[in-house]
């Protein structure tokens, strides 16, 4: 999957990658490539923004300047969650959802689930005898909700569409949330927490995290919602129900006191996510073939007879 990751690419290459989504970009479904996906551009990203926050502590360290810190919670919070969008964006076979759309997405979604969020743990109070495990259930059901600014949309119909939309969402929730702490942490224990808690979120979000979760809820979703207009209904369907119990599932057992040594927990829960996300990837690509199957077996039926159309003859 990722042999392609370390060849070397040219600006040019890079900027064709990205130009997708419009109507003179994005190929026809007969032409999407449904192979097992090779990303590569989600290493350059993460590289370049890797880079720029390497020079940000580097600036903070130096000259201790406090103006240097906003920048350096914001790119800290945001290298690994984009860096996964970047995948998603790469995954995503169909190549019709242009850049500007998942950015919106990452921002607009990624707020309006941290308020909604904010609104649920208000209203359901499970904090009070949850704690911190009841976040596996109110911010999935947050990020979810997030979700409905773009699953009405028939243009996007496909399970890998939903995907890239949950890990646009879930970046930008998973950024905010990480300078928020990062923010906390640094006001009451000091610089030096404040830059470890920003790398320990950062690492562990590769094992698990909002991204990966809120992309399997999107892709459940959508797999759900299929070629019809969204319902409600469709929210308690158990296909919808099952993906979503396991990503609050796995967000609470990851909230919760269980620490065995050597991250154990957060391995074992990244292995559990990892095998769900790449089976709905499995899924997608499923998708897409059986429409390409079904448009080729259209394109060589026998054509009109006589003047007859082909539901008069049917």
């Amino acid at each position: 999957m990722f042999s392609e990751a370390l060849r070397r690419r040219t600006d040019e290459e890079m900027e064709q990658y990205f130009a997708v989504g419009t109507p003179s970009t994005t190929p026809a479904l007969a032409e999407v490539n449904t192979n097992w996906p090779k990303p590569w551009l989600f290493l350059k990203t993460f590289t370049l923004a890797a880079m720029v926050y390497l020079c940000f502590l580097f600036a903070y360290k130096h000259f201790q300047n406090p103006l240097v810190i906003p920048g350096l919670l914001t790119f800290g919070a945001f290298v690994i969650p984009f860096s996964l969008l970047i995948l998603f964006f790469e995954v995503n076979a169909l190549r019709n959802v242009p850049l500007y759309q998942i950015l919106k997405l990452m921002f607009l979604g990624g707020i309006l689930s941290v308020i909604l969020s904010l609104f649920l743990f208000e209203w359901t109070r499970l904090h009070t005898w949850l704690g911190a495990l009841s976040a596996g259930v109110v911010e999935e059901a947050g990020k979810g909700a997030a979700l409905l600014l773009v699953v009405r949309k028939l243009k996007y119909r496909w399970i890998l569409n939903g995907m890239l939309f949950g890990a646009a969402v879930g970046a930008g929730f998973a950024a905010f949330e990480s300078a928020g702490y990062a923010y906390l942490i640094g006001g009451n224990y000091g610089p030096t927490a404040m830059l470890n808690n920003i790398t320990r979120r950062g690492v562990l979000s590769i094992f698990g995290g909002h991204v990966l979760w809120t992309a399997l809820v999107g892709a459940a979703l959508w797999r759900t919602r299929g070629d019809d207009p969204f319902r409600w209904e469709m929210l308690r369907d158990v296909r919808f129900l099952r993906v979503y119990g396991l990503a609050a599932g796995l967000h609470m057992i990851w909230n919760s006191p269980l620490q065995p040594p050597l991250f154990l927990k957060y391995i074992a829960l990244g292995f559990v996510t990892w095998i769900a996300v790449l089976s709905f990837i499995q899924a997608g690509l499923r998708q897409v073939r059986a429409a390409q199957t079904r448009e080729a077996a259209v394109s060589t039926m026998p054509g009109p007879v006589g003047g007859s159309s082909p539901s008069a003859i049917a």
